[in-house]
């Protein structure tokens, strides 16, 4: 086993990297321009295709299981990024790529 299976799988959980994120946004971009994403989700052949090529590219063993879980969590992730970004008082930094926020709306924020 190499060094990079062993940080990236840690027992049965699947560790995900920013670059395997990418890798997964973008081809599942390219499936959805293909068709590939008739309703709400993509057809399975896409997280087949999406697991295949980040276990090729980083060595892991990626199964399609793994990019449907990732898939939910972006999903979640980006619902409470555009939820905070319309709020009063939050930014976006595009550079950066986060939310910024004064300390003081920060603070009334945490403390509701």
């Amino acid at each position: 086993m190499s060094s990079t299976q062993t940080i990236k799988c840690k027992g049965k959980h699947f560790t995900w990297s920013k670059p395997m994120s990418h890798m997964l946004l973008e081809i599942l971009a390219e499936e959805a321009l293909k068709g590939s994403k008739p309703s709400s989700t993509f057809k399975a052949e896409s997280f087949v295709k999406v697991a295949t090529e980040i276990s090729q590219k980083f060595n892991v063993q990626c199964k399609p299981k793994h990019v449907d879980n990732h898939l939910k969590t972006v999903k979640k992730e980006w619902g409470i990024i555009t939820k905070l970004k319309n709020k009063s008082g939050f930014g976006w930094d595009d550079c950066l790529k986060m939310i910024i926020v004064s300390k003081d709306v920060y603070d009334e924020e945490v403390k509701v």
